[in-house]
């Protein structure tokens, strides 16, 4: 299926999304050579041998290691690891990596073999590439919105349960710091928040404007999931396979303190004029460079060795840099109760009449 963005013939791109256009015709305009930093970097693939022998060797030694050892060494090393490897489907959803079909496939079931997401990877390289970049800042179209009626029932149980919302924090935390604990919480938190708050907990209108990949493509990246999964648990055995699990658990819950804690900082929503913040230090040497957010989004086709340039070549036009850490933005986001991961927006919407207003058509 392709992945060409979808415009709303109405709407069209959303507001940052111009903005970011704007910055790149800007750029360009004042150092014309920026143009000649456009393009592929295939060398990016010689890093899937590196990130394997990384993950698998990590869960080599912790095979004899039991519950605690492994579980330490998936929050403080397997998380990193992972998210790193994450850090390259960003690469490759823009072709940046390889450009012809058949090469990019072969690079991204060889990331499969280290991501084991079950095709999950190729639904986040159609919602980046069709809902997110089109659409960044626009609540109903940009899939990284959390959603409005989980943020509002969170917040006035905090705001008339502070006491219950601290509770419900730490048992978030003690759930996501579980294997598989996201899924977990998935399936209780809202049962939990519908019965403290009285309101809705998933926004009943349909959102995203982005495209999906077909079960037929999908299937291979299944495959490949579960061999790797099962090579895994052969070769090193149960300890090494729950800490392959147990990274990927950290790495997409709320104790996955480097991938919240970017997304946290480098999509604030709340600037117009500089929609997309950019992190710069040692971090992106373990991230391929997705630090330099604010570069990307403004130049897409960028690959992550050449976006430092960008940053020193326009430095009037990216200077935007993230107000706090990874670290930072993920313990005020938990010491605050989960405050809201965008500054949420809703045009001409209500707020409050968007959820409260809707209950009949929300599926309890």
């Amino acid at each position: 299926m392709s992945m060409e963005p979808t415009k709303s013939a109405k709407q069209g791109i959303s507001v940052q999304s111009r903005r970011h256009n704007e910055m790149r015709k800007e750029a360009l305009r004042a150092h014309p050579e920026l143009h000649a930093l456009a393009g592929t970097e295939p060398r990016t693939a010689l890093a899937l041998p590196v990130l394997l022998a990384l993950q698998w060797g990590m869960a080599w030694l912790v095979s004899d290691g039991g519950v605690l050892v492994v579980g330490l060494t998936a929050f403080l090393i397997g998380q990193l690891v992972y998210h790193s490897a994450a850090s390259l489907i960003h690469e490759t959803c823009h072709k940046l990596v390889f450009r012809g079909d058949r090469a990019k496939l072969a690079f991204d079931l060889g990331l499969e073999v280290i991501l084991t997401s079950y095709g999950k990877q190729l639904i986040y390289q159609h919602q980046h590439v069709t809902s997110h970049h089109p659409y960044v800042g626009d609540y109903e179209r940009d899939y990284e919105h959390e959603d409005i009626c989980a943020l509002q029932a969170r917040q006035y149980v905090r705001r008339t349960h502070p006491a219950l919302q601290r509770g419900l924090t730490i048992l978030t935390l003690i759930l996501h710091s579980l294997p598989l604990g996201f899924m977990l919480g998935d399936y209780i938190l809202p049962r939990l928040y519908a019965l403290a708050s009285g309101r809705p907990v998933q926004d009943p209108v349909p959102r995203f404007g982005g495209t999906a990949p077909s079960l037929s493509d999908m299937a291979p990246f299944i495959l490949v999931s579960a061999l790797s999964n099962l090579t895994l648990f052969l070769l090193l055995g149960p300890w090494a396979l729950l800490y392959h699990i147990w990274s990927l658990s950290f790495f997409l819950g709320k104790m996955g303190i480097s991938n919240l804690g970017q997304s946290l900082s480098e999509h604030p929503g709340t600037d117009d004029i500089n929609p997309t913040r950019s992190t710069y230090g040692p971090i992106n040497w373990l991230l391929f460079n997705t630090g330099y957010h604010n570069e990307h989004h403004s130049f897409p086709n960028v690959p992550w060795t050449r976006l430092s340039a960008l940053h020193t070549g326009a430095p009037e036009v990216f200077h935007a840099e993230a107000e706090k850490s990874y670290f930072g933005c993920w313990w005020d986001h938990v010491r605050r109760d989960f405050t809201a991961s965008r500054d949420l927006k809703l045009h001409e919407h209500d707020q409050s009449a968007h959820c409260e207003g809707r209950e009949k058509g929300w599926a309890r």
